[in-house]
C-alpha cells in the first residue's frame, strides 16, 4: 500500500473522504456475492474491502494518527472486553443474553448518549429505522404483540390512502414514511431483515422481468409492442415456474 501510495497518481491523490464510497460500493457488492453463494466471488469482494480498510489505514498512518496495526489492536481489546463469557469466565446460555450484555457493555465505555443511540446517518433507512426501533424496545417502547403491529401497519396504510386523495405532496410524503416505517417494525417483530426481504423482492422482479423479455424475444417480439395484459399473462406464467 505503501508503494501504491507513493507511485500511483491515483492512489497518492485519494483521502479518506474520497475513498468513502469505494467503501460502500465495495461492502454492497460483498453482501451480493455471500447471497450468491459462490465462495470465489465472496473471497474476492471480501479482498476488495479489506484493501479499502487497508487504504484508509494507511492515509491515516501518513499523517502520524494511527496504522493499521493499532486498528487491529483496538479491535482486538474491544472483542475480548465485550466478551467476558469467553475470556473472562463467565457464563451466558443464549444469543439474546450476549446481546443485552453487548449493548450494556457498549454503554459503559461511551459518553451517555440517548436510548437510540449514535446510529449512523448514512444508513440505509430501512436498516437505520431497524436499528432505531430495535433501541427503543429495549426499554419496552414496544407493542406486545405482532396483531398490534399489524393493525398499525393497516392504520398508516388508509392514512396513506387519504394522503393519496389529497394534493399535498408533503402530506403523501409524511405518510408514506409512516406506512415504511410501520413495516420495519413489522419486520422486527417477524425476526425479518427489511433490507433481505426488500432485496429479495426486487430479485424476484428483475428474474420475472428477464423471463418477460425472453418470451417477447422467442415471438420476435419488443416488450414495448406488447399490450399490459400480454405481459400480465407472460407475468403470472413466470410466477407459475416459481420465477
Amino acid at each position: 500500500m505503501r508503494k501504491l501510495r507513493r507511485g500511483c497518481p491515483w492512489d497518492k491523490k485519494q483521502t479518506p473522504e474520497t475513498l468513502k464510497t469505494y467503501i460502500i460500493e465495495e461492502a454492497y457488492e460483498l453482501v451480493d456475492a455471500i447471497e450468491s453463494g459462490v465462495p470465489e466471488k465472496v473471497c474476492d469482494e471480501l479482498g476488495d474491502l479489506l484493501f479499502q480498510i487497508i487504504f484508509q489505514a494507511q492515509i491515516f498512518s501518513e499523517r502520524g494518527l494511527f496504522d493499521l496495526a493499532e486498528v487491529i489492536d483496538r479491535t482486538h481489546k474491544k472483542m475480548v472486553a465485550r466478551h467476558p463469557h469467553v475470556f473472562a469466565g463467565g457464563k451466558l446460555s443464549t444469543a439474546e443474553q450476549v446481546k443485552k450484555q453487548w449493548v450494556s457493555l457498549k454503554k459503559q465505555t461511551r459518553p451517555k448518549t440517548s436510548v437510540l443511540g449514535e446510529t449512523p446517518k448514512s444508513l440505509p433507512g430501512l436498516l437505520r429505522a431497524r436499528r432505531i426501533t430495535d433501541n427503543a424496545a429495549q426499554v419496552g417502547f414496544d407493542w406486545e404483540k405482532t396483531e398490534q403491529v399489524m393493525a398499525k401497519v393497516k392504520e398508516e396504510l388508509r392514512e396513506l390512502e387519504k394522503a393519496v386523495r389529497s394534493r399535498s405532496r408533503k402530506q403523501k410524503e409524511h405518510e408514506l414514511g409512516d406506512l415504511l416505517f410501520a413495516l420495519v417494525n413489522l419486520s422486527r417483530f417477524l425476526r425479518l431483515n427489511p433490507e433481505d426481504s426488500l432485496r429479495k423482492a426486487i430479485a424476484r422482479f428483475e428474474d420475472r422481468f428477464h423471463f418477460l423479455e425472453t418470451e417477447a424475444e422467442k415471438q420476435g417480439r419488443e416488450l414495448r409492442e406488447m399490450t399490459l395484459q400480454e405481459m400480465d399473462l407472460l407475468w403470472e406464467k413466470a410466477k407459475r415456474l416459481g420465477k
